[in-house]
């Protein structure tokens, strides 16, 4: 049983368990507010192209007072809560739960990686050694359309560590987001809290952060979801050195 996202580590692994497993494969997505409309879509295409079974289980990790508090450990909570309601169903509990995890995770630490270690969730892709690469290429070969799908990790990411996470916060990450991608950027993070947000854009992409009109459209809907101060990191998402903010709207 795949716990599928919507990101290509896990569609791998889904279309892999059909390979192997024809129509006794089965996927798994949790949908809660943490995960964008996007990516509860991106999810369903990839179980429709791998041709497997596909069942979605409300998760409700806001429940969690450590999920709320996001103190630094705030994914072990949030896949504890995944597994245990997967777990919970009579269903699926006979199953054994594999994820998309792969090499490149080992780096860092990773609390999400305890709750699957402490839930006997096994990561194949890790485990023989599988790198994000390796994965866009074995996905590509298999006609996976998120191949080349930027990382899209749960809304609750853009959230500063100490910030409490709840839904209304969720909402308005997803909303400005949301935003950024019909205004064609394809890599970018709304990390809000308290009364403002700071917009990260891919580095190659930063020229088209010149045109004010989608600023004044971002800083719009930014201040209708009771937003007041919208900046940008001038180094650009994931950019090297110390933050650099510049206001959105000189």
């Amino acid at each position: 049983m795949v716990a599928l996202s919507g990101g290509v580590d896990s569609a791998l692994m889904a279309a892999i368990s059909v390979e192997v497993l024809g129509s006794d494969a089965v996927a798994v997505t949790g949908i809660s507010p943490s995960l964008s409309h996007e990516e509860q879509e991106a999810a369903r295409l990839s179980a429709r192209i791998a041709g497997i079974r596909h069942l979605e289980v409300a998760t409700s990790e806001l429940s969690r007072p450590g999920y709320r508090a996001n103190a630094g450990d705030r994914c072990y909570h949030c896949k504890s809560e995944l597994y245990d309601v997967i777990l919970s169903v009579e269903e699926l509990a006979q199953h054994t739960i594999i994820d998309g995890a792969q090499a490149s995770d080992d780096s860092g630490d990773r609390p999400g990686m305890k709750a699957s270690g402490e839930r006997g969730v096994k990561s194949p892709l890790r485990q023989f050694g599988i790198d994000k690469p390796q994965v866009r290429e074995m996905a590509l070969r298999r006609g996976l359309p998120s191949w080349d799908r930027p990382a899209r990790p749960c809304l609750a990411s853009r959230v500063p560590v100490g910030t409490e996470v709840d839904r209304r916060l969720l909402q308005q990450i997803e909303a400005l987001e949301a935003l950024l991608s019909g205004e064609g950027f394809s890599i970018y993070r709304a990390r809000c809290g308290g009364d403002r947000v700071v917009v990260e854009i891919d580095l190659e992409q930063l020229e088209q952060c010149a045109d004010d009109r989608w600023r004044q459209r971002f800083e719009a809907l930014a201040r209708s979801l009771g937003i007041s101060e919208c900046w940008l990191d001038a180094r650009g998402y994931g950019g090297p050195g110390p933050v650099r903010l510049e206001p959105l709207i000189g």
